[in-house]
This record gives structure tokens, C-alpha cells and sequence, in this order.
């Protein structure tokens, strides 16, 4: 059985093209999730408490906008440092990340509309709902934000960490 430290070559065999094993991508890849739902369910945590304190004085739109963009802030430092380790100084990942929580926060805003809108036609609640158009607006960015982060956002700081995790192996 291969070891952690086990590296397999590119076909065209350059050293930067050193990949970790396929179970070994998949073995971080369940750890990065894990991770990312911590993190998560602490930005949701701040995200609901201030959605709900906010949604007494103002439209649930707005709202919404301010808590989520509370909830952005604590989670680029976790995910950036924990989620992803990703040690990249640079300008381009918090631009990258707040691109990425732009268009997710378009996305949050329109599903909890939609489901503020859909469930009492539903009868599914006796109140205004805004708990389960919580739920379910969280449910759709937090997939579309773990995607997005691992494969834009983060990209080159993890290519970067294993670069190093290659070398240090070797």
C-alpha cells in the first residue's frame, strides 16, 4: 500500500507537475469540505443572527444583503487559513473571493425571495417563513461557494501548498 508521501509524475514528467495520488486528492478534498462546514456553519451562525435582528426594521431583502456579507467576512479569513491553507499573499484571491460571494449573494438573495414567495402559497408555514427562505438559500450558495472557492478562489494558493508539500517530500 503507497505511503501518504507516495508522488506520481506527469507523463511529461516536470517536477511543478508532481501530483499527490488520486485517494490522496480525495483524502483533502473530504477534509477541505469538512473544514468548509465549520467554517460555514459559523458565518451562517453570524449570517442568521443578524438577518434576524435586521429583518424586524427592514425589507427581508436588505436584510439579507447586510447578514450575508457579514457572514462573507468571517468566512474568507477561515476558509482562506483553514479550509484551504492557502498562504498566497496577494490581492487577486480576497478580489476573487468577493467576485465569487457577489454573485452568490445575487443568487442568496433570489432564492430566499423565492421561497419567502413560494411557501405560504404552499401553506408550508403559518408565519412569513423567512426561516426555511434562510434555509434554503444558505443550502444553494454554500454548494455554488465550496465549488467556486476550491476551483477559482483558492486554486493557486493550494497548487502553491502542495508545490511545497511536493518538494518537501522529494
Amino acid at each position: 500500500m503507497a505511503s501518504p508521501q507516495t508522488l506520481r509524475r506527469s507523463s511529461d514528467g516536470d517536477d511543478a507537475a508532481i501530483t499527490p495520488p488520486a485517494w490522496s486528492e480525495r483524502r483533502e478534498t473530504r477534509k477541505q469540505l469538512l473544514r468548509f462546514l465549520v467554517v460555514g456553519s459559523m458565518s451562517v451562525a453570524v449570517d442568521f443572527a443578524v438577518y434576524r435582528v435586521l429583518a424586524v426594521a427592514m425589507p427581508p431583502d436588505v436584510a439579507k444583503g447586510v447578514s450575508y456579507l457579514a457572514g462573507v467576512v468571517v468566512g474568507f479569513f477561515g476558509n482562506k487559513w483553514w479550509t484551504f491553507e492557502s498562504s498566497r499573499r496577494s490581492a487577486a484571491e480576497p478580489l476573487v473571493y468577493l467576485a465569487l460571494y457577489a454573485v452568490t449573494l445575487g443568487v442568496n438573495v433570489a432564492c430566499n425571495r423565492a421561497a419567502l414567495a413560494v411557501l405560504p402559497a404552499l401553506a408550508v408555514v403559518s408565519s412569513n417563513g423567512t426561516g426555511l427562505a434562510f434555509l434554503f438559500a444558505t443550502g444553494v450558495t454554500t454548494i455554488l461557494n465550496f465549488l467556486g472557492m476550491k476551483k477559482i478562489t483558492f486554486r493557486r494558493g493550494i497548487a502553491e501548498r502542495r508545490a511545497i508539500e511536493v518538494r518537501k517530500a522529494a
